[in-house]
């Protein structure tokens, strides 16, 4: 049986909005402890993503905080399905050198994300010498 990215995703995603700004993004980030957030349009749609790195970047702009996350987001978003094998989501996380995937469900809509921790977790119980359903357990 194939591990699939529903099985990994985090769901409660904290998402930007196009109007937040580099500050906003900045907060979110520190509080929640996490290095990428998705950005969402009013109708969840995922519009971009913004990493640490590039928040450390318009931080050291004049503007700073005040600079609007559309002008240092990614725009070209890749996104998985819930029902993507996870084997194909870390292929296109190594092919593209990025830190995570937002996923969406059908229509679009985002329903989590999958980051490189979720993987490295996985790896982790792995090399413990768990495989299966009791892969994913603690």
């Amino acid at each position: 049986m194939l591990l699939r990215i529903e099985e990994l995703m985090t769901t409660g995603v904290i998402a930007l909005k196009e109007g937040d700004t580099v500050g906003q993004a900045d907060e979110q980030m520190s509080a929640a402890d996490i290095r990428h957030l998705p950005v969402v349009d009013a109708h969840h749609h995922v519009v971009g993503i913004v990493s640490n790195r590039d928040l450390v970047r318009a931080l050291a702009t004049s503007k700073g905080k005040q600079v609007r996350i559309t002008e240092v987001m990614t725009r070209e978003v890749l996104t998985v399905r819930g029902e993507t094998p996870a084997y194909r989501a870390a292929e296109l996380m190594i092919d593209r050198k990025i830190g995570s995937l937002p996923v969406v469900g059908d229509d679009g809509v985002m329903i989590g994300i999958v980051t490189e921790t979720d993987f490295l977790a996985v790896a982790h119980k792995a090399l413990h010498g768990r495989t299966g359903a009791g892969l994913l357990s603690a």
